[in-house]
């Protein structure tokens, strides 16, 4: 009688319900995260074979449809070369399951994915999408961008932010304000020192009327150490 292989041998399927859809998922796949093994291997306090069949699945809360198809998605394409079709939501949505469910593994292949795509995304849906899905490298990156471009916060950003951090974010583009007005010439008068019309126009509207004027300013701007000014802010640590 021929044996089964320890680990591609078991062709067993736990089914689970997410918002009224079913989803049938390979127990051996299931093993590799520490929140499912401990369901699998323990005693299961719910009815009697649940997970075993359609009309008895594992109900799994907290989680949306949404989350739950990206999830399987990511996992699916964070192991096949190429440009998967999937959005930075979808990624994110993924992760978050991944991190939640102790799929390290997964984790990491779909963090290695979403590296180069989240440089490219809002800065907001950055921060989030960082602290929901415990990636530290993301968080002060995307703060940065906040601090260092022309326009800023808006309401509904400060809201998502909230107070404390809105603050924090403020008082470092002051400091940048400050540093890049020295770079910008009076054209009143001719002096080095810029005047507060110059200033105003320079940060609130992009006003360098000159375009190169402008980015040398915000070149001379970066010259201060924004990072390091961050990473003073106890409201913007990550945690």
């Amino acid at each position: 009688m021929p044996s089964k292989h320890p680990k591609y041998g078991d062709a067993t399927y736990l089914v689970f319900l997410v918002e009224d859809i079913l989803f049938q998922l390979p127990l051996r796949r299931l093993k590799q995260s520490q929140y499912f093994r401990d369901m699998i291997e323990e005693t299961h306090t719910g009815l009697e074979g649940e997970g075993n069949s359609d009309e008895k699945p594992i109900l799994l809360r907290g989680i949306t449809l949404f989350e739950m198809i990206s999830f399987l998605d990511a996992t699916e394409a964070s192991f096949l070369d190429g440009d998967p079709q999937l959005t930075f939501n979808q990624w994110a949505a993924g992760l978050h399951l991944a991190t939640m469910w102790g799929f390290d593994d997964i984790r990491k292949k779909i963090i290695g994915r979403m590296d180069v795509a989240i440089l490219k995304v809002d800065p907001l849906d950055r921060v989030d999408a960082s602290l929901k899905c415990r990636v530290q490298k993301w968080l002060h990156p995307a703060y940065e961008v906040l601090c260092k471009r022309d326009k800023g916060l808006s309401n509904d950003e400060a809201q998502r932010l909230g107070l404390q951090r809105s603050a924090a974010i403020w008082r470092i583009r002051e400091s940048v304000l400050s540093h890049k007005a020295q770079s910008l010439p009076n054209r009143s008068t001719g002096s080095d020192q810029p005047d507060l019309f110059t200033i105003i126009k320079s940060w609130q509207f992009g006003g360098a009327r000159d375009e190169r004027e402008n980015r040398d300013a915000n070149s001379h701007a970066t010259s201060l150490d924004v990072m390091k000014l961050i990473k003073q802010e106890e409201a913007l640590k990550y945690s």
